[in-house]
C-alpha cells in the first residue's frame, strides 16, 4: 500500500498504553474488555440479517449485540474527538447529509459516480490497529489490537456497528486528499458519501484524464484515477461505475441534481399513488395491496412498517430534498393531513427553514462589499444577530440585470427566502421593485424585491446609491494618494468643476457618484477613487475608513428582518 495514503504520520509517545488504559478509557472493567474482545465468539458478538439494496440486492447487516455495542460506541465517540472530517466528505458527519452533498454537484455538465466495492469488508482488523498506533491516537500496540478486535468481525469492519462509520471516513482521508488533488488539478468537483464516489465537471468534455465515457453512458476510469483507488486498499465496482450528462437524469445519493436538488419522478408517482388508494378505497384495502405487491422492505423482526407511517416518512423526505416550502411538498401534505388526522406538519420549522438562511443579491460586488461590512460590524455590537445572509452574485450588474435576475428566480420556489437589494438612484426601478407604501415587493415563490431606505440623514426625496448610506465626510474622503470619490452635484452641466477649474469630469446621467475619468487637466490624470477600491477600503478597515459609522444601513437590515418575520406569521 502507498504509504502516502496513510493519514497519519507514525508517533512516538503512546496516549493508551495498555488494555488497562484502554478499559478506563472506555469506562469498563478490564476483565468486560477482555471478555469482549478475546473470549466471546464473533458468531455470539453479532446478529445477522439481510435488507434489500435499491437494486433489489441484499445488503447484509451485522448489529452487535448490547454490551459490545455500548463498548463501540464509546469507541466511536473517542474517535471522532480527534478526527475532523475533510469538506469534501458528507457521509456519518455531524450537519451534512445527502442534501447538502448532491448541492456540491448541482448543475454540472457532467457527473461521474463510482463505487468501492465491499467498503467495509475491504477494512481490516490490521489496517484499524495500524491508525491507532499513529497520531493523534497513539495507542499502544497491544491496545491498539485490542480495540480493532472489538470493532472488527472475522478480522473485517462490520456494516451495522456503531464504530464502523467513524473508522471508514478516517481510513478514506488519504484517499479523498489524493481524489481531491485529482479533481482540482481538473477543474472538477470531488465527494464521498460511504463508498459512493462522485467526480462533477463543467466543461464540454469531461476530462480524460480522470474518466472516459463509453456509448452507453458507461465510464473507462483513468489508471490514475484506479491507482489512487486501489494504492488506499480498496476495489472499484465496475458494474456501478457511470458518467452521466447534463441531458441525462443525474442522481448524487438518490438526489436528482440537473438543475437543483430534486427527487425522482418516480418516488413523487408511488407516493400519489398510494394516497390515490387509500382515498378511493380505504386504509385497510390499500394497505393490504401495498404489502402484497409494492412494499419490498425486509426488517430484522419480520413485520412489514405501516403503509401510513410509510407515506409520512417519504413525504417528509421530498420536503427535505426539494424544500418545505415546495408546492409539490405542500399539496402532498394537505392529502396526507386529509386521510391522517394524527399527521401534523411544524408550520414553525418551514418558515425557520425558509428564512433561516436569506440569500442576497445586490447590483453589483461593490455593493455586496458594503453590506457584508455593515452587517459584519453590527453584529459585533449585537445588533442584527439572528440574520444569516449568504450574499450572491448575479451574472450581469447594474439595476436592469438585477431587475431580470428577480424576474428568472421568481419563476421558480427558491429553497430559501431570497431578496434582490436595488439603489435607490432610478424612479422607473422605484416604482416598480417597490411596494405601496413600503419599499419592498413580493414577487412570490419566496422571492422579493427591495429598494434601500433613506437614512434619517439624507432627504426622503433624494435619490441615493448605496455609497449615500454613509455621511458625506466619509463618502468624499480622500486616500493615501489623494484619491476620492465626486459627486456629481460637485460639476455643471459641461463636466466642470464649480469649485476647481482645474478638474473635469465627463458628466453621466445615470452615476450620482462619479469615480472615473475626473481628470485634473493640469496633472493630466485621473483622481477620482475606483468605487470597487472604497468598498475594499471599507471591507477592510483600512486607514482612513477603519471608523466608520453604519448607521446608515440599520433602515435596510431591518427591512430584512420584516420580510423574514412575514412568514412567521
Amino acid at each position: 500500500m502507498d504509504a502516502s495514503l496513510f493519514p497519519f504520520p507514525i508517533a512516538p509517545k503512546c496516549k493508551v498504553a495498555n488494555n488497562k488504559e484502554l478499559a478506563a478509557l472506555l469506562g469498563i472493567t478490564t476483565a468486560k474488555l477482555t471478555y469482549y474482545a478475546y473470549h466471546l465468539a464473533d458468531d455470539e458478538k453479532y446478529k445477522e440479517f439481510t435488507i434489500k439494496k435499491r437494486n433489489g440486492g441484499d445488503r447484509l447487516i451485522e448489529a452487535p449485540i448490547k454490551g459490545l455495542k455500548d463498548i463501540q460506541e464509546s469507541i466511536a465517540d473517542i474517535l471522532e474527538e480527534n478526527y475532523k472530517p475533510r469538506a469534501c466528505v458528507f457521509a456519518y458527519v455531524k450537519d451534512r447529509g445527502i442534501v447538502e452533498h448532491a448541492a456540491t454537484h448541482i448543475g454540472q455538465r457532467w457527473l461521474l459516480r463510482l463505487d468501492l466495492k465491499d467498503f467495509f469488508h475491504t477494512i481490516s482488523f490490521i489496517r484499524i490497529a495500524g491508525i491507532l498506533h499513529r497520531s493523534p491516537y497513539n495507542f499502544a500496540e497491544a491496545p491498539a489490537k485490542t480495540t480493532a478486535l472489538l470493532c472488527t468481525k472475522g478480522q473485517r469492519l462490520p456494516q451495522g456497528s456503531p464504530a464502523s462509520p467513524v473508522i471508514s471516513n478516517i481510513l478514506c482521508k488519504g484517499l479523498d486528499y489524493k481524489l481531491k488533488e485529482l479533481a482540482a488539478l481538473n477543474k472538477c468537483y470531488y465527494t464521498r458519501y460511504a463508498d459512493d464516489i462522485f467526480i462533477s465537471n463543467n466543461g464540454s468534455k469531461f476530462p480524460p484524464s480522470i474518466a472516459i465515457r463509453g456509448e452507453d453512458g458507461s465510464a473507462e476510469l483513468s489508471d490514475t484515477l484506479k491507482k489512487i483507488i486501489i494504492d488506499a486498499g480498496f476495489e472499484i465496482n465496475l458494474d456501478k461505475t457511470i458518467l452521466r450528462k447534463r441531458s441525462e437524469r443525474q442522481l448524487v445519493t438518490g438526489v436528482v441534481v440537473n438543475r437543483k436538488s430534486n427527487v425522482p419522478k418516480e418516488l413523487i408517482k408511488s407516493i400519489r399513488a398510494a394516497l390515490y388508494a387509500w382515498e378511493q378505497h380505504g386504509l385497510e384495502a390499500a394497505e393490504d395491496y401495498w404489502k402484497r405487491k409494492i412494499d419490498k422492505s425486509n426488517r430484522f423482526d419480520g413485520e412489514s412498517p405501516q403503509m401510513k407511517l410509510v407515506l409520512r416518512g417519504k413525504i417528509t423526505h421530498v420536503g427535505h430534498v426539494k424544500g418545505y416550502s415546495d408546492g409539490t411538498f405542500l399539496t402532498l401534505v394537505k392529502r396526507l393531513q386529509a386521510l391522517d388526522s394524527d399527521y401534523h406538519i411544524d408550520e414553525q420549522k418551514i418558515s425557520r427553514t425558509i428564512t433561516g438562511e436569506i440569500h442576497i443579491y445586490t447590483e453589483g460586488v461593490t455593493d455586496t462589499k458594503h453590506f457584508q461590512a455593515a452587517l459584519r460590524a453590527f453584529q459585533r455590537s449585537g445588533e442584527f444577530a439572528g440574520l444569516n445572509l449568504i450574499f450572491r452574485n448575479s451574472k450581469k450588474t447594474g439595476s436592469s440585470g438585477l431587475k431580470a435576475l428577480c424576474e428568472n428566480l421568481c419563476e421558480t420556489l427558491q429553497r430559501h427566502l431570497t431578496i434582490c437589494i436595488f439603489d435607490r438612484d432610478e424612479r422607473p426601478i422605484i416604482n416598480e421593485m417597490s411596494g405601496s407604501p413600503g419599499n419592498y415587493r413580493d414577487h412570490t415563490n419566496n422571492v422579493f424585491s427591495l429598494i434601500i431606505p433613506t437614512p434619517e440623514f439624507r432627504d426622503p426625496s433624494d435619490l441615493i446609491c448605496i455609497e449615500h448610506l454613509y455621511q458625506d465626510a466619509q463618502i468624499y474622503t480622500p486616500d493615501s494618494q489623494g484619491r476620492r470619490l465626486y459627486s456629481k452635484d460637485e460639476f455643471d452641466s459641461l463636466g466642470c468643476h464649480k469649485d476647481n477649474p482645474q478638474l473635469f469630469c465627463r458628466v453621466s446621467k445615470q452615476s450620482l457618484i462619479y469615480d472615473d475619468q475626473v481628470i485634473n487637466l493640469q496633472e493630466k490624470k485621473n483622481i477620482a477613487l475606483p468605487k470597487n477600491k472604497f468598498a475594499d477600503y471599507i471591507f477592510n478597515g483600512a486607514p482612513p475608513f477603519s471608523n466608520v459609522d453604519f448607521s446608515g444601513f440599520r433602515g435596510t437590515f431591518t427591512q430584512i428582518v420584516a420580510i423574514a418575520a412575514s412568514y412567521s406569521k
